[in-house]
């Protein structure tokens, strides 16, 4: 069995060995005390998401403290931030027949609900909606708005609904019909064990990496394998 220091120190190596993580120009800060915790700027929410699976596979722990944060590309924090997230999930046509607050509003809430706070650039979500597609959307739109570096999803879905590769892959179709940088109508999905295939074409590199970061911004997605095109 391992020590916490040996878990730590082969963690950074695995973490160094991943060709999406660059600890030179974004170092992270991994401590194991009483929870094995990740903290630090990353570049992409792929670096995010991979170097928590990573922590995931090499500890066997069912509990990571991701403090992990994107470099965010504008500064926008407190009633700005929280402003945008709002108007976001607000404006969204899925959404219509919620009730999309700030998570101080003193009204109570509907059957389905958004409630929106942050702190700093990381935007928090509570509530209760309709499906395991919704919860996906909204943490997606959440993670679009900019200046968000992080996003905690609590909302519950009610009622209870039972998560499978089909419903990953009906989110994913879901999240790039919605993306307004990319054409989808050439992009197949499949999903297997939680792992994304992309088949098909797009129009260029920024939407074959536009395409490759929706994916990994769903939650419960453990890869990614691109095999898209570019067409000339």
């Amino acid at each position: 069995m391992q020590t916490q220091k040996e878990l730590v120190t082969a963690l950074l190596a695995a973490l160094a060995q991943d060709g999406d993580i660059n600890l030179h120009e974004y170092p992270i800060h991994v401590t194991y005390q009483t929870t094995l915790r990740l903290e630090g700027e990353v570049a992409n929410i792929v670096a995010k998401r991979k170097a928590r699976r990573i922590a995931v596979h090499l500890s066997a722990l069912t509990t990571i403290e991701d403090c992990l944060r994107l470099r965010p590309g504008e500064r926008r924090i407190g009633k700005a931030l929280l402003d945008a997230a709002v108007d976001a999930l607000s404006q969204e046509p899925a959404f219509r027949d919620l009730h999309v607050r700030t998570a101080h509003t003193a009204t109570a809430p509907a059957d389905q609900w958004i409630g929106v706070d942050v702190s700093g650039c990381m935007i928090r979500l509570d509530g209760q909606v309709g499906s395991l597609s919704h919860r996906r959307l909204a943490e997606v739109i959440a993670w679009w708005v900019p200046g968000c570096c992080d996003v905690h999803n609590h909302l519950r879905v009610q009622p209870a609904e039972q998560d499978n590769d089909d419903e990953i892959s009906d989110a994913i179709r879901l999240v790039l019909e919605k993306d307004p940088l990319l054409h989808a109508e050439n992009i197949r999905i499949s999903t297997r064990e939680r792992r994304v295939t992309l088949d098909g074409s797009v129009h260029s590199p920024e939407q074959e990496r536009m395409a490759v970061y929706d994916c990994w911004y769903v939650p419960g997605v453990h890869d990614v394998r691109d095999r898209l095109r570019v067409l000339q």
